[in-house]
């Protein structure tokens, strides 16, 4: 289909001097079209034709394009979204019933807060990720059809909502046939530059700078329009005075025949006279009284209805008509709507005004369209362009509007309208908070500040409590968590000091949530986990009937993890707050829940819980909580003996931290991609990947900071750098003692340091390590966890002694969900035995041990055990190579989806990856398991 509400079809035969960059355009639609998204710039001062070359392109286009999208942004200014509602208006996506378009399937349904501005969402705020991810998506399901071409004219003036998310397109547009036009005028401020920058960046956006028309071209512009030679003076003089200016040499154009005048020579003379004020001037000092209001009225409510444009002129509709036919008489209107047909024309007549006069009528417009009902906006976006403090009505406009934008995931322009508001009172404590709120989508350090100022401000403790929550949840984002400890402490200290304080169930759910803040800031870093547990030490958990109880119950949960408590004790708790199976913002309570149960050995109720925090993630849209989910299910993958999930869940989770530019700041992604690829045996990938870890300070954090730790101990023990993968461990040690962090299996040091210590023939120093922790895996109590103490004793003991620990180790670990230890200890006892003389029980252990690490995936473990069955004489039951080896933790995930019947969209949604990276990822499956297509995929990877 063609939509064009924007740039407007005009005679090709009038573009001169443009005929390079007009076969550019269409070249790049061709290399489009092949399904490689490609993005153009145009850029120039007013009136260079930028508009007419684009409304060309456009016109070319048309015929092979399948979809043709345009919008014009207004100067003015917009609401959140109204550039993508201008796109897709055409489309019926923004009117009553847009649900159930077949256009918002899936996952381009997550789209419909920016496609429906009055509509309204109980659950909440929007993720902002989930509406772009949803219109990449519309777009994606346009271009299914062939190629899509999205104009969008005056993009410098386009709202940052709109313009975010063409910077979110273009950096996934290289699956898709789509190409994007955009002209921007220079010349002038720039209200969005880093945005704007952040569209021209991507290598698939071509920046075209447009020059001056030379006078040979301005000479065929006046050839075309009086249809005879001209005198060659004349043409250069006009090029001299318009600067080669299309618009204006349009304009010299409209002078000359409305004051009947031939060009020639003896009118030379006349063009230094004209100079600049071939725009408008001229005209304008030529109008009636009630016209010239008119005239300003639509410079300023431009678009509107004729009544609109009278109430706000003073007149009546009647006589704002007339001025509206005597304006289109002088080819000043575009067409036949109410608005000027170029932005020079319009500045030209707001020029005519004093600064006071245009405010005044800026100020009546805002009230004009509130008291009409229009959408508050609406309203925002004359009020934006106000100086000085808001009235009070208008801070009640700004409001609403702030809250509008953030429901429809527009925090950005949300932030905006509240900036504003505030000026009416920067101490206003409720907007201080809800400013920061907004702000904390986007620029958490920022937000901060706002809550630094607001509870300055405040001195009463449960005034103080919920800013003091909302500043240790936004801290999470900036790693400030240190500061909010702090702030929480002081809260609750003041809370306990109150006398007479009330019990009703307010103050209780209040009281819940600033425990919450206390304990989410407090285990963040790992210097004050100490204190946290001091302060929870006769602590009374509550039940978990509300959802408040449940995240503190999941940060509890939490905490007795880290201080090594009862392995059934803590999965008691974490249990409770799973048993509703609600998904709170932000995913907290599952994901300490889950911690404690997957390291207690309750590997299954922590899996579902994952899953069902990955596919909420999946429906909402919310890629970052997706993506922390799935590394964390790829660490109890890989604590349950599942390296192939391990490594399909990392390397997704990995994959978007890639995508989206994460990976500098973020760790548990590496962390959890390294520990597979080791197993996997790949260690030097694995520790590539770590290097890509650059956060700041990451030796303060408690739990990140000591997977990183292990993961580069183990990368070094398995590359045989034996004494560097010993240092790491006791740095990790050092690391947990320092912050009284003392479970056993949070980071089990120990365990890998004493297999290592006996390889480099120092049992003496690791019995003296086992000493240390045995108290707390005993606490700690799970069978996995004693099985281990056995291992890790029975490898320092020489002799038979550490033949019957081992033995003791492989029978403890058959009962636990340790597989890939007790393939260890079974690979162990297998050596002893050889060493011992007995060749046939040796071969015996060493074929389970193979058989463990097959089941588990575990190539570091085959890669031991295998020399070693040879060496003891023995041959393998079976093989064990499998193609499926073969794939990688992305291609065996891609391909499971396959099998089970899903497009290579619904794959990519899914999993928030474009469709050529789908099809790449099938493309290396099938060559790898040696088969034709999706027809094969299922017999071969079921036979494996």
């Amino acid at each position: 289909m063609v939509a064009r509400s924007g740039p407007q079809s005009e005679p090709a035969t009038e573009l001169a001097g443009r005929d390079w960059e007009r076969s550019l355009l269409v070249e790049r639609a061709r290399g489009a079209s092949l399904g490689a998204g490609q993005a153009v710039l145009l850029r120039g001062p007013a009136g260079i034709g930028k508009t007419k070359l684009l409304s060309v392109a456009l016109d070319e286009l048309t015929p092979v394009a399948r979809t043709v999208l345009t919008v014009k942004c207004p100067e003015s200014g917009s609401a959140a979204y109204e550039t993508v509602r201008g796109l897709f208006e055409p489309l019926r996506l923004t009117e009553d019933g847009a649900e159930s378009s077949p256009l918002l399937s899936g996952s381009a349904r997550l789209a419909l807060p920016a496609l429906l501005p009055d509509r309204t969402d109980e659950t909440g705020p929007t993720d902002t990720y989930s509406v772009m991810h949803g219109l990449h998506w519309l777009t994606a399901g346009l271009s299914a059809d062939g190629l899509v071409v999205l104009a969008i004219d005056d993009v410098q003036w386009c709202d940052e909502a709109s313009l975010r998310w063409l910077g979110f397109l273009l950096r996934r547009a290289e699956d898709l046939p789509l190409l994007v036009l955009m002209t921007q005028r220079t010349g002038h401020e720039r209200s969005r530059p880093e945005v704007l920058d952040e569209i021209s960046d991507p290598l698939s956006c071509l920046v075209v700078d447009l020059p001056p028309l030379t006078t040979e071209a301005v000479g065929e512009m006046l050839h075309r329009a009086f249809d005879r030679e001209l005198d060659a003076a004349f043409s250069a003089k006009c090029a001299e005075i318009t600067g080669g200016n299309p618009f204006l040499v349009q304009r010299v154009v409209s002078r000359l025949r409305g004051d009947e005048l031939s060009p020639g020579a003896e009118q030379t003379a006349l063009l230094d006279e004209l100079g600049w004020d071939v725009v408008a001037r001229s005209l304008l000092d030529r109008l009636p009284r009630d016209a010239y209001a008119v005239a300003t009225a639509i410079a300023v409510l431009g678009g509107e209805t004729i009544e609109t444009i009278a109430a706000l002129a003073g007149t009546q509709p009647g006589p704002a008509g007339a001025a509206v036919e005597i304006l289109r008489a002088n080819d000043l209107l575009l067409g036949d709507g109410l608005d000027y047909a170029h932005d020079l024309i319009r500045s030209a007549v707001l020029d005519t005004t004093s600064a006071d006069e245009r405010v005044a009528l800026r100020e009546r417009a805002a009230r004009l369209l509130n008291d009409s009902g229009r959408p508050a906006e609406e309203v925002a976006v004359q009020l934006m362009l106000l100086p000085g403090d808001p009235a009070p009505w208008m801070v009640g406009v700004l409001l609403t509007a702030a809250e509008s934008a953030e429901h429809r995931g527009a925090p950005a322009a949300a932030a905006h309208y509240l900036s504003q508001a505030l000026k009416h009172d920067p101490d206003d404590v409720t907007l201080l908070a809800a400013l920061a709120r907004v702000l904390g989508q986007t620029e958490p350090t920022r937000a901060l500040e706002y809550l630094e100022h607001a509870l300055g401000l405040v001195h009463d403790p449960r005034t103080r409590a919920p800013l003091v929550v909302q500043y240790a949840l936004t801290s999470l984002e900036v790693q400030n968590s240190l500061r909010a400890f702090e702030l929480v402490d002081e809260v609750i200290d003041a809370i306990d000091a109150e006398d007479g304080a009330e019990n009703t169930p307010a103050d209780r759910a209040l009281r819940t949530l600033v425990e919450f803040a206390y304990l989410i800031s407090g285990l963040d870093e790992k210097s004050t986990v100490r204190r946290v547990g001091r302060r929870f030490r006769d602590y009374v958990p509550p039940q978990g009937d509300t959802a408040e109880e449940r995240q503190l119950l999941g940060m509890l949960s939490s905490l007795g993890t880290f201080q090594g408590r009862p392995a059934t004790e803590v999965a008691a708790q974490a249990e409770k707050v799973l048993r509703i199976g609600d998904v709170a913002p932000g995913g907290w309570a599952v994901l300490g829940a889950s911690l404690s149960l997957y390291l207690a050995d309750q590997i299954d109720p922590a899996l579902d819980a994952l899953t069902a925090l990955i596919e909420h993630a999946q429906r909402t849209g919310e890629a970052w909580t997706h993506t922390l989910g799935r590394s964390t299910r790829a660490e109890v993958y890989h604590w349950a003996g599942n390296v192939s999930e391990a490594l399909s869940d990392a390397q997704l989770s990995f994959d978007v931290v890639l995508q989206e530019s994460w990976a500098p700041n973020v760790v548990m992604p590496q962390t959890a991609l390294a520990s597979a690829l080791i197993r996997r045996g790949e260690p030097a990938r694995a520790l590539e990947v770590l290097d890509l870890i650059t956060r700041p300070r990451l030796d303060r954090f408690t739990l990140e900071y000591h997977w990183y730790v292990m993961a580069r101990a183990r990368g070094r023990a398995a590359l045989g750098d034996l004494e560097g993968a010993l240092t790491y461990f006791y740095r990790c040690a050092d690391s947990l003692a320092e912050g009284d962090i003392s479970n056993p299996v949070l980071a089990p040091w120990w365990f890998d340091a004493a297999d290592v210590l006996a390889e480099l023939g120092r049992p003496h120093e690791g019995l003296d390590l086992i000493e240390r922790v045995e108290e707390s895996v005993h606490r700690w109590g799970t069978t996995r966890a004693l099985g281990m103490l056995r291992m890790a004793r029975g490898v320092l003991t020489a002799g038979d002694a550490g033949i019957d620990l081992l033995t003791d180790a492989v029978h403890t670990l058959a009962d636990s969900p340790g597989r890939w230890e007790q393939a260890r200890a079974e690979y162990l006892l297998g050596r002893r035995l050889y060493r011992r003389g007995d060749g046939e029980g040796a071969r015996e252990r060493l074929r389970r041990s193979i058989d463990l690490a097959v089941l588990c995936g575990d190539q570091l473990q085959l890669n031991q055990s295998l020399p070693a069955l040879s060496e003891a004489g023995g041959r393998l039951r079976r093989s064990t190579a499998s193609p499926a080896d073969t794939l990688s933790g992305s291609e065996r995930r891609v391909a499971q989806q396959a099998i089970a019947g899903a497009t290579n969209r619904e794959i990519a949604e899914s999993l928030f990856l474009t469709q050529r990276t789908v099809e790449f990822h099938l493309t290396s499956v099938y060559r790898k398991l040696g088969i034709r297509g999706r027809q094969d995929l299922a017999r071969v990877l079921r036979k494996t």
